[in-house]
């Protein structure tokens, strides 16, 4: 919104669930009927009784397009009508990154998310939510984990196939997968069959009675004998990725990424992506990453590991690292920035530090003099820490073993203070 258009009212979001209008509480019906303008899904604009007398906008595509129809109704202090918990994987976030907080007002509902959690007597805190609804549903695959409790918002009707499949793939065929259609509403139906099943089912016996496209899937992950186990914490195996031989090897990629530090939504720059090893791993723990890679074969290899170890937003620029630079300012602003290759590109490590804001992270691996005459200058400039990572594996020698070293790597950490 245009910072310099004053709001003239205040908008209203009123969750609405499965058990429509006579589910509202007492202040929510009342609110919307001396409501002058509501805005809602056509599912939900349906829900609303004969009798009210409002002007009632179904929402257009793309969603965005819906906010300056909203703002030509401020004055009017509109209402809008949501699903469930407008605050949980709802409208309610984008409204209010549009219109500020202080200009919306939420009564929320139930959400399906807790609805299910009751009906199953799962805790709540203690699962993992994630939502497929307009997002990659590879995203899945970075949530497996032995015992782990799962749900997962529904795209349409075919997303508990689509999932079952990802769960055979990965080992995890015996997991109990429930689908909850419709909860709190006449229509209610819960099923539970194993990811197995779902997938047979869906696959040999196409007239079975499909899913209702409001659903969720809540899974109670098993890890089967030929399932995978990915945790993570820094440091995946080597093989846990495609690659041709360019790639941050595991043990010096898990004190890369203990350097780099990464929080819940932090954007990282990996320049020099290789395979992405390093900016996967950043968003395996809960970061954002762009991956800065000139080599098309490599960015191939980016995007298909992204997909097969669950971050398929990772976001892939096929660029030389001083033509990524050059065009920082179309990028988002990074909360750390890795330096894989390139280390030697004039001027590299002096725009990176200007680029980051305080408290922002750079951190550098090289293994060739070059590379570590530059990190020498630019310690001497900038300070931080400089120090030399060995790693030795054992590798068989004939019919004994003995230890192979692996190419020093002079590693250099920098934060911005």
């Amino acid at each position: 919104m245009n910072e310099q258009s004053p709001l003239n009212g205040k908008i209203t979001v009123i969750g609405i669930g499965e058990d429509g209008y006579d589910g509202l509480s007492t202040i929510a019906r009342q609110i919307l009927e001396t409501a002058s303008v509501i805005f809602g899904g056509k599912r939900h604009i349906a829900m609303l009784p004969g009798s009210n007398i409002a002007t009632q906008n179904s929402w257009i595509t793309p969603f965005e397009a819906n906010m300056p129809l909203i703002e030509d109704c401020l004055d009017q202090n509109p209402v809008i009508l949501a699903s469930g918990d407008p605050m949980f994987f709802g409208v309610g976030n984008t409204l209010i990154n549009y219109f500020g907080s202080k200009s919306i007002a939420v009564i929320p509902h139930p959400s399906s998310i807790s609805l299910a959690a009751a009906r199953m007597g799962w805790a709540l805190a203690e699962c993992d939510v994630i939502t497929l609804h307009g997002r990659e549903p590879e995203i899945l695959r970075s949530r497996l984990r032995p015992r782990g409790k799962l749900i997962a918002l529904s795209a349409d009707g075919s997303t508990p196939a689509l999932v079952a499949v990802m769960l055979c793939e990965a080992g995890y065929d015996q997991s109990q997968m429930t689908i909850c259609e419709r909860l709190g509403g006449t229509q209610e139906r819960i099923t539970t069959q194993t990811a197995q099943t779902w997938q047979s089912t869906a696959t040999s016996m196409p007239y079975v009675k499909p899913v209702d496209p409001l659903n969720l899937i809540m899974i109670d992950l098993v890890a089967g004998p030929k399932s995978r186990v990915l945790g993570n914490g820094a440091g995946l195996p080597d093989d846990a990725f495609i690659h041709d031989g360019m790639i941050t090897k595991s043990e010096i990629r898990a004190q890369t990424l203990a350097s780099l530090a990464p929080w819940r939504d932090a954007m990282l720059w990996d320049l020099g992506a290789g395979c992405g090893s390093i900016s996967i791993e950043w968003m395996r723990a809960g970061g954002q990453a762009i991956a800065i890679e000139r080599d098309a074969k490599r960015c191939n290899l980016i995007g298909k590991n992204a997909i097969r170890l669950g971050t398929p937003d990772l976001v892939i620029r096929q660029k030389a690292i001083e033509d990524a630079i050059t065009f920082a300012d179309q990028l988002p602003t990074p909360d750390a920035i890795f330096v894989g290759g390139g280390i030697t590109t004039p001027g590299l490590m002096d725009r990176c530090w200007d680029i980051l804001p305080m408290h922002g992270r750079l951190v550098a691996n090289t293994v060739t003099l070059e590379g570590e005459e530059e990190l020498l200058r630019f310690y001497n400039k900038k300070g931080g820490t400089l120090s030399r990572l060995s790693v030795s594996r054992l590798v068989p020698r004939g019919n004994f073993r003995g230890w192979s070293n692996l190419a020093p790597v002079t590693h250099y950490v920098g934060v911005k203070v």
